[in-house]
């Protein structure tokens, strides 16, 4: 429980609003216990033939008048005595009682009874008092019925529109805090989980959590003050009765006990399979090419079908343990329901329990039948919002690889060096230390290519730099100022990065070239294309910059989407910049577009530069040579021609797979 706890804290933001709506289903309950308390008179008058009609009066509230009596300022002989039990007050009698108790002053009853003077007695006799006939009476409590059933309707509206308006503003505040929380994880997690599992987090499970907290939460909460109120109504009808009733419970609410455990488990493992099912049909959607390409179709079918199978068996399964507890409730409640008539029979008579009071307590007593069965389904969709909410909260919880400092230093331009001091690195949840005492210094301004085997972390350094990830050891220094005492906002603002897989949003070419700098006029986006090669072949699109470049820019070839990114880095005009194998997939056509491009890009900025494709970096400033997370060389291309080392042995297998 403490995990729904932790959700209903969402709610409690807007309190004001929850309170409120908390009231007016108290009111609506209590509404509805006046409702029903107009069928005592009403069953008491059906089947009376007198002229007038009289209710009665059990031997309790006769005795509650008679001490009322003794308080009344009035002389003794003007006092009414109370007739004997089993007589009726007549219409004269009533008027008397009503003038003679003093039921606003002190009658020496105690708190209850004073209550139930001021209250139900005094109600009685005013309709005693009336003379009405057995038809009016009937006519008059249906008539009393209509505008109360009215109010509580409306004020029903209000309650949803007050405690269910705010659980679903509780929702969508914690989707956002869920969505930021997604935006901090650590890149090792995005690695390691699989898409479709975190989507499914991010609408399975909090779209399970908002029926929770908002519809069904206003239900329980109303059927809650239902339950209390309609208790005390019981209890004034006929408490031996009532707790006849009340020891009945454990035995209505038994099926709530034997199927929670297992709502649990089955709502648990549905929530993980969804999750399966989505990342499967992520994975189908983006790799459809490949699968098509091996022939593929029917296996990945088949992987869908087991899948599908086992979420189809166990949904049924956990609906089924849902729908299977209440309906028991309503069996148990039906069978208790039947006794209590048996029962009623055997302590009903014509001056404590008349037949008005008994049938306003069966009625009661089915009316609060259904708010426990609810109540009973409320238990199980905790259950289930519980399970939801920790995997919500598993995400929320996990602490980010990189925070800002309390007190950030300012950020200056670069002007003198950027500095590598011994960094070392191990990605969390690991041993292996992937980056080993790097020692580097890069003047500003100057190109850096970054060479060596797979895995010998070119890209992982470059991930340190741009605060990825922590360096384990060791600093990162820009002009001397440790990089980690920055904002991380700052840092990477200065810095950008054109990598091989080109990430494109939905939407037009203009918005992705633009993204980030949406305050730019359209003016230097166009200059930014041109600086990129991008915009002739952007003009020749259908639709020019407004082109819907599709679903992670499939529609464009891997040269113009190569293309858009160096425009984006263009305009965002970035004092550093990080090219990671920018032109390894590329033809030879599209890399000497990009090529041009990327040499206007490098203009004026100190760069970094991670390629296969030696002949790329054959006139950087510095070539800086790794192998197993180490430095094992540095030199321009000439002098590590001539060291014959690691560095001339690629080039050479470079030269034996061009030719």
């Amino acid at each position: 429980m403490k995990t729904f706890f932790r959700l209903f804290q969402y709610s409690l933001k807007y309190r004001s609003a929850f309170f409120s709506g908390v009231f007016v289903s108290f009111i609506v309950a209590v509404l509805n216990g006046l409702s029903v308390t107009a069928f005592v008179p009403l069953f008491d008058a059906i089947g009376d033939e007198r002229e007038f009609f009289e209710i009665q009066f059990s031997d309790s509230e006769r005795k509650i008048l008679n001490q009322a009596m003794l308080y009344s300022h009035k002389k003794v002989h003007e006092r009414p005595e109370i007739p004997a039990s089993g007589e009726k007050i007549n219409k004269v009698l009533a008027n008397r009682i009503l003038v003679a108790i003093p039921f606003d002053q002190d009658t020496g009853l105690n708190r209850m009874e004073h209550f139930r003077l001021k209250t139900i007695i005094q109600w009685k006799l005013k309709i005693n008092e009336s003379g009405y006939s057995p038809f009016k009476v009937v006519l008059t409590a249906c008539l009393v019925v209509l505008p109360l059933y009215l109010l509580r309707l409306l004020l029903q509206l209000l309650s949803v529109r007050l405690i269910a308006r705010t659980g679903y503003r509780a929702v969508c505040d914690l989707r956002d805090e869920l969505y930021r929380a997604v935006q901090r994880l650590p890149l090792t997690f995005f690695y390691r989980e699989k898409t479709g599992n975190l989507m499914s987090r991010l609408v399975n499970d909090t779209e399970t959590i908002s029926a929770v907290i908002s519809s069904n939460l206003r239900d329980a909460i109303t059927n809650l003050f239902i339950i209390i109120t309609h208790l005390l109504l019981l209890a004034y009808l006929n408490w031996v009765l009532l707790i006849v009733s009340v020891i009945t419970v454990p035995v209505i609410l038994s099926p709530v006990t034997l199927f929670g455990r297992k709502i649990r488990k089955s709502t648990t493992r549905s929530q993980e399979l969804l999750g399966g099912m989505n990342a499967h049909l992520q994975e189908t959607v983006q790799g459809i090419r490949v699968i098509r390409a091996h022939a593929m179709e029917k296996f990945e079918s088949d992987r869908f079908f087991g899948i599908n199978h086992w979420l189809y068996w166990r949904t049924f399964k956990q609906d089924f343990y849902i729908q299977a507890g209440p309906n028991l409730v309503e069996l148990t409640s039906s069978l208790v329901v039947v006794g209590i008539i048996a029962l009623g029979a055997f302590f009903m008579d014509p001056v404590n329990f008349t037949r008005g009071e008994f049938i306003a307590f069966l009625i009661t007593l089915l009316f609060i039948i259904r708010p426990i069965i609810q109540l009973s389904g409320m238990y199980s969709k905790i259950q289930a919002a519980n399970i939801s909410g920790k995997r919500v909260f598993e995400i929320i919880d996990m602490p980010p690889e990189t925070v800002d400092p309390v007190k950030p230093s300012p950020l200056h331009p670069l002007r003198k060096r950027i500095t590598f001091d011994r960094v070392s690195f191990t990605y969390p949840g690991t041993e292996r230390e992937v980056l080993h005492q790097i020692s580097l210094t890069v003047p500003a301004g100057s190109t850096v290519a970054f060479v060596g085997e797979s895995g010998g972390g070119k890209s992982t350094l470059m991930d340190l730099f741009a605060r990825f990830f922590e360096p384990t050891k060791g600093k990162i220094l820009i002009d001397g100022v440790d990089i980690q005492s920055c904002r991380i906002a700052d840092h990477r603002q200065r810095i950008g990065i054109v990598t091989q897989e080109i990430f494109l949003f939905y939407g037009t070419i203009k918005e992705n070239i633009a993204y980030g700098r949406h305050d730019l006029p359209d003016q230097e986006i166009e200059k930014a294309a041109r600086l990129a090669h991008a915009h002739d072949f952007i003009m020749d699109l259908p639709d020019g910059y407004e082109t819907i470049v599709g679903e992670r820019g499939f529609t464009l070839s891997g040269g113009q989407r190569q293309r858009i990114a160096i425009a984006r880095a263009l305009l965002r005009d970035p004092e550093i910049l990080i090219l990671d194998e920018a032109t390894s997939a590329l033809d030879t056509q599209s890399e000497k577009l990009v090529q041009h491009a990327l040499s206007r890009l490098f203009q004026n900025r100190t760069t970094f530069v991670i390629a296969h494709r030696l002949s790329t970096i054959e006139s950087a400033d510095l070539i800086v040579v790794m192998s197993q997370g180490k430095i094992v060389d540095t030199g321009t291309h000439h002098e590590l021609m001539k060291k014959s080392g690691l560095y001339a042995r690629l080039q050479e297998l470079a030269g034996s797979s061009r030719n």
